[in-house]
């Protein structure tokens, strides 16, 4: 139960702290490295809609990320979150990686992102089938066969 509750917090503090880095005044700063070929004019309606867009994905980022850190309280509790944010990863995350690269963003950036949302997935699954395991175990008073 302990690393579930770890992967809440380590989930969660890095969903906020991504959702602050697109803050339109902090992004900004940061759009030249994320949008390298980016030809609007800084200031200009383009400019200022992505900065306003991404604003409400990061948004979303710290709504979720401290959802996650409440829940790392109770986690066992919450366990639907982790099913939530795996499928958010692996939809949101690694398919619209790829998509990026389809469309010529720097794949090696995109790369290190789908490592990132791989390990967030595979460790969110196998720490969640952990304490469901465990669960099923007090349940039927029984030690499951792939415990022995």
């Amino acid at each position: 139960m302990k690393r579930l509750t770890w992967w809440f917090r380590a989930v969660g503090i890095f969903y906020v702290l991504l959702g602050i880095g697109f803050i339109p005044a902090l992004n900004a700063a940061r759009l030249p490295m994320m949008v390298s070929n980016f030809d609007a004019p800084i200031g200009g309606a383009a400019y200022r809609a992505l900065l306003d867009y991404t604003f409400m994905f990061g948004l979303e980022m710290m709504v979720v990320g401290g959802f996650l850190l409440y829940a790392s309280r109770a986690p066992h509790r919450h366990l639907n979150l982790v099913w939530l944010i795996v499928w958010l990863e692996l939809v949101r995350g690694i398919f619209d990686d790829m998509y990026m690269i389809a469309r010529g963003y720097e794949p090696a950036v995109m790369l290190g992102f789908t490592a990132l949302h791989l390990i967030i997935i595979g460790t969110g699954v196998l720490f969640v089938r952990k304490v469901q395991r465990g669960t099923r175990e007090k349940v039927t008073g029984q030690l499951s066969l792939d415990r022995l």
